[in-house]
């Protein structure tokens, strides 16, 4: 059958389509079938420190910064998902500690998930107690009087309206919250 497939083209199609199929099946839909971890919450937390280190359902704040983040588009040029290549370990790590690699579970609660598709901006993904509210609020009025050269364009509205930037930044300080990998010292909400 494989032999003949070098002579006849439709033979060699439905052959390609059929492998094309059993990979697909073997690579997005056994993995989570055989390991069920990938729908569970990640869970690293330390009773003495509180609630960090533990992925928590969003609250209606963080969730109205959420909708936020989708509305103004902000997915576009930023991700959410820290690869597993080294430059994005150091990126978005933290005060000389690399990050961890992004997890299945730690989107459980993201339903559209943030992913993102393209890195014009920084990768957010362990975003969350890195600057204060304060360097969101000039951010957003103008990120190049903090990020000389950036691309971004300003979001004043979300600056001047106390209620959307109080639920940007809390829905920004979740980000990269769910593991607890930071060192100390790190900014608090």
């Amino acid at each position: 059958m494989i032999a003949k497939s070098d002579k006849n083209a439709t033979i060699f199609i439905v052959l390609a389509v059929i492998f094309f199929m059993i990979g697909g099946l073997l690579t997005t839909v056994v993995p989570p079938l055989v390991d069920r971890s990938w729908g569970k919450a990640f869970e690293n937390s330390d009773p003495a420190k509180g609630p960090t280190g533990k992925l928590q359902p969003y609250t209606e704040q963080q969730l109205k910064g959420r909708a936020i983040y989708v509305r103004e588009g902000c997915w576009y040029c930023h991700t959410q998902q820290t690869r597993t290549l080294l430059a994005d370990t150091k990126r978005s790590g933290w005060r000389g500690v690399d990050s961890p690699v992004s997890t299945p579970d730690e989107f459980v609660y993201d339903n559209p998930h943030m992913f993102g598709t393209k890195r014009t901006g920084p990768d957010l993904s362990r975003v969350g107690g890195k600057y204060d509210a304060q360097w969101h609020r000039t951010h957003f009025k103008n990120p190049r009087d903090l990020v000389p050269g950036s691309i971004m364009p300003p979001f004043p509205w979300i600056a001047n309206n106390e209620e959307d930037f109080q639920a940007m930044v809390a829905y920004l300080q979740t980000l990269g919250r769910g593991k607890n990998w930071r060192p100390e010292n790190d900014f608090e909400k």
